[in-house]
């Protein structure tokens, strides 16, 4: 058990995660990052999601090339949602990711 669980609820991660604020483009919206894993990442939206939804969304690295932000296109499944205020939280579970051009952003196949 990882320092910090309690044995009522298990450390479930897998991956360090880092407190990072990234846009997020998704098929009909936007969001912001919270935290990014190797594994996973959590974001807020004003879009409804569901726990169990396979879910495409492309996290926007502007610092990465300055001027030709690169955009990381995920692919995974929603394992939780938190509404709070009037926004939503969203926990993904990647299951794989491919970097993409600077531009527009591309669709996931």
């Amino acid at each position: 058990m990882k320092p910090g669980a309690s044995s009522d609820h298990p450390e479930r991660r897998r991956a360090a995660r880092f407190r990072i604020a990234i846009p997020v483009e998704l098929e009909a919206g936007e969001g912001i990052t919270r935290d990014v894993s190797l594994s996973g990442v959590y974001f807020e939206t004003d879009q409804s999601f569901a726990p169990g939804e396979q879910i495409g969304l492309v996290m926007v690295l502007e610092r990465a090339s300055p001027g030709r932000p690169v955009r990381l296109q995920c692919e995974g499944r929603i394992v939780r949602v938190t509404r709070f205020d009037k926004r939503i939280g969203v926990a993904v579970a990647i299951s794989g990711y491919k970097f993409g051009p600077s531009g527009r952003p591309i669709g996931l196949a």
